[in-house]
Formats: structure tokens, C-alpha cells, sequence
């Protein structure tokens, strides 16, 4: 996908320019490439496991492999960690609840429902996640 141009006067909030999200600084019009805005938010995710880390708060793991991926929950991440993954692959990704952690979801679900599904994990009790979003069985 080519890089779009937006600026404090121009409305975009999707990677395909659908929806409006207006980027201000100061009071000027600053515009930025649509790579610009995700630099240092996106993390993709080539191999089939990860365990979540403190750096990994406020970010979108984007997970590219065919084979199932597995993302681990880890302790000591603080209440208000929170992150977004998607699954770019062919792979389902799975939420697996990590050592001395809980791991909750809505029906018990932990796995996206499919390529391009995208499900947060946040923590709203330290050690304890909460798995949402498209999630399948």
C-alpha cells in the first residue's frame, strides 16, 4: 500500500483513508505518511510464538506466519497494559495464559476467528488479561 499524506485538515483514521482521524500539533497542520503514525506501534511477528513483554504495551502485533502462533501472557506487565493483535497469516493466533497469570475471555475464546481478525489483551488487574475482539473458536 502506498504511504497517504494526511494533515490536521484532512480526515483519515484507516490504513485505506475510509474514516476521519485529524492529526494536529500545536494548533498548525502537520502532516505524516500513514508509516509515520504506526512507527513505533507496529511489531510484526514472523515466528509462532511470543511471550508478551513490557515493551510490547500499546502496541499491534502484527502475526505473519501459516502456522499457528501462539502469544504467551507474562507477569510483572502492570495494570493498563494493553496491546492489539492481529493475525496477518494464514496462522490462527492463540492467547495462552502464561505462568502465574490469568487469562479471561468472553466464552472462554482465545483464538482470532480468522486471517485479518484483530483481538486486544489488557490487563486490568496486575497479572490478570482479558482477551476481546474477533475471536473464534
Amino acid at each position: 500500500m502506498a504511504d497517504k499524506t494526511i494533515s490536521a485538515l484532512t480526515a483519515v483514521t484507516s490504513l485505506d483513508g475510509t474514516e476521519p482521524l485529524p492529526l494536529v500539533q500545536s494548533g498548525t497542520t502537520k502532516k505524516a505518511t500513514i508509516s509515520q503514525v504506526l512507527t513505533g506501534q507496529l511489531v510484526t511477528e514472523s515466528g509462532t510464538s511470543r511471550t508478551l513483554s513490557s515493551t510490547d504495551n500499546g502496541k499491534i502485533i502484527y502475526c505473519t506466519n501459516a502456522s499457528a502462533v501462539t502469544i504467551t501472557t507474562a507477569t510483572s506487565l502492570g495494570v493498563g497494559f494493553n496491546c492489539a493483535v492481529i493475525q496477518g497469516g494464514t496462522g490462527k493466533v492463540t492467547v495462552a495464559q502464561g505462568a502465574s497469570t490469568t487469562l479471561l475471555s468472553y466464552s472462554s475464546l482465545l483464538s482470532t476467528a480468522g486471517q485479518y481478525a484483530i483481538i486486544s489483551v489488557v490487563a486490568p488487574v496486575a497479572d490478570t488479561f482479558v482477551a476481546a475482539g474477533n475471536l473464534g473458536a
